[in-house]
């Protein structure tokens, strides 16, 4: 039997030739022309996906990055002492990019002024006198230099719409709140100055007042007898009855002047650029400050508006008469024409306004709101009054307005202010604007039993907030109130319930 000499024999191991792994072609295998994978290329060490960094001449670090909005390559605003700071900052910008946080540098670089001026020119759904009124709190509160109260003496003002829109802080909109209060009540405090000399000048008034309350028959003006001015010093002076002091005194002392409310409020609404990407977050975060509480004013009484009315020159007495019981605004009533007025039925129709605005002569614009449009129904005696005004001092035809000056113009408001201040400085009403007469026919109105909804639509507001701020009480109604609660409970049998006679304040 042949036996194998293994000592001689070529053995063929792993280890000597290896077997090839699936998918691999062997040694001795030539390989095929398939894809080969590319190697990934390796970045320098200062390069990244979305930036770079390099080093300068002068050993400081320089990044640039990729705008993410316009694909071109920016530099990033500062330079760096190590790569690792340079790194930290590429990290954060990307960070930003990603959360949609990023902002481009040029963002905010425009001027509050122009920023303002460019806003106004957009809101096309603004009414005309509206957008003038904007205008003018605009370049009264921001456009103005104001200083800072306590300020020293080489403080430098703070003119708001100089600023880039970037730059307005938290902070400076505090100064600037600050300086434009005290600048406010400084003027306030300078215009009651005046105002107060003027009073002592014309102390002849508070005479002709005192006369008329005690039935005395004394005329409008020109000079009083010395006999009235003997009695009046004899009864020791007495100032007019009625109001005391001015709306910016009723608001009490710390209260925030309504001009520097309303700048506030359109800086705030300014500000809104957050929506389109020019600043972070809206700076103007004072607690409050937008709010403004209107003063409660003393409507006149029935009595006071026929003094004033009287008082006034008798082709513009009516008018006062027509706005205290309807209660409408100056520009709806001195935008009356023939036309508007229905004598037979004591209807009056609104449906326009005058315009006033700065640089343009007087004309004609829809009312306040959609809600101004309306009808309102004057009492009797009221339509009576309108009817020999009519007759006496409006032109003929449709269009010819109720109200005009003596050359048939529209009266402007500066004309209707000057008299209607001297005809209540007669009065004794040193306090009341033409405006309250408003205030005087919603009053009116309520006393008459009128609910908030009618009186809302009479005044032609767009809410019942709006309608409330007309509504007054007074010493007379509250005083009657406080019979009928007795009478109630007198009804209802409560034994320990006494009627007591009120006495007059």
């Amino acid at each position: 039997m042949p036996t194998h000499d293994t000592s001689t024999s070529p053995v063929t191991t792993s280890m000597t030739s290896p077997e090839p792994h699936l998918g691999e072609p062997s040694a001795n295998q030539p390989r095929t022309s398939g894809p080969r994978a590319r190697p990934r290329p390796r970045r320098g060490p200062g390069k990244r996906a979305h930036g770079s960094i390099r080093r300068t001449g002068s050993g400081r670090f320089q990044v640039r990055y990729t705008d993410p909005t316009s694909g071109k390559r920016r530099t990033a605003p500062q330079t760096f002492d190590t790569r690792a700071e340079a790194q930290d900052w590429l990290a954060g910008n990307r960070t930003d990019i990603v959360r949609g946080a990023w902002r481009s540098p040029e963002a905010g670089a425009e001027l509050l002024g122009d920023y303002l001026s460019a806003w106004l020119a957009s809101r096309v759904d603004l009414a005309p006198r509206t957008v003038d009124l904007y205008e003018q709190v605009a370049a009264r509160w921001l456009r103005r230099p104001l200083v800072a109260p306590r300020a020293s003496r080489g403080a430098v003002p703070i003119t708001i719409a100089e600023v880039e829109l970037r730059h307005v802080s938290t902070t400076m909109v505090r100064d600037w709140y600050a300086a434009a209060v005290h600048t406010a009540r400084a003027e306030a405090a300078e215009r009651a100055a005046r105002g107060n000399a003027r009073r002592r000048q014309r102390s002849v008034h508070a005479a002709r007042a005192w006369a008329r309350e005690r039935g005395l028959d004394v005329a409008p003006t020109g000079r009083l007898s010395p006999a009235v001015l003997a009695a009046w010093r004899a009864d020791g002076s007495p100032e007019p009855t009625g109001a005391e002091g001015s709306s910016q005194a009723a608001q009490g002392p710390a209260a925030v002047p309504t001009p520097v409310t309303q700048a506030y409020r359109l800086l705030r609404t300014v500000m809104q650029a957050v929506r389109e990407g020019q600043v972070l977050a809206n700076p103007c975060q004072i607690p409050r400050a937008g709010a403004h509480r209107a003063p409660e004013r003393v409507p006149a009484t029935a009595e006071q508006v026929a003094r004033i009315a009287a008082a006034m020159p008798e082709r513009y007495a009516a008018a006062v008469q027509l706005a205290a019981w309807s209660g409408l605004r100056a520009g709806e009533l001195f935008a009356l024409a023939r036309r508007h007025v229905d004598l037979e039925t004591g209807r009056v129709r609104v449906d326009r306004a005058v315009l006033e605005l700065r640089g343009r002569p007087s004309g004609f614009g829809p009312p306040k709101t959609d809600a101004s449009l309306r009808t309102v129904t004057l009492p009797p005696h009221v339509t009576a009054i309108l009817r020999v005004h009519v007759d006496a001092y409006t032109a003929p035809g449709s269009d010819a307005l109720l109200f005009t000056t003596e050359a048939g113009r529209i009266l402007s408001t500066p004309q209707r202010t000057v008299m209607f201040r001297r005809a209540c400085a007669v009065v004794g009403r040193d306090d009341l604007r033409w405006h309250d007469l408003r205030h005087t026919g919603a009053t009116m109105a309520a006393h008459a039993g009128a609910s908030i909804r009618e009186i809302q639509a009479r005044l032609g507001h767009a809410t019942v907030a709006a309608a409330m701020i007309y509504q007054h009480a007074t010493d007379e109604r509250d005083r009657l109130l406080a019979e009928r609660m007795t009478a109630l409970a007198q009804a209802a049998g409560a034994e320990n319930v006494h009627a007591l006679p009120l006495r007059r304040a």
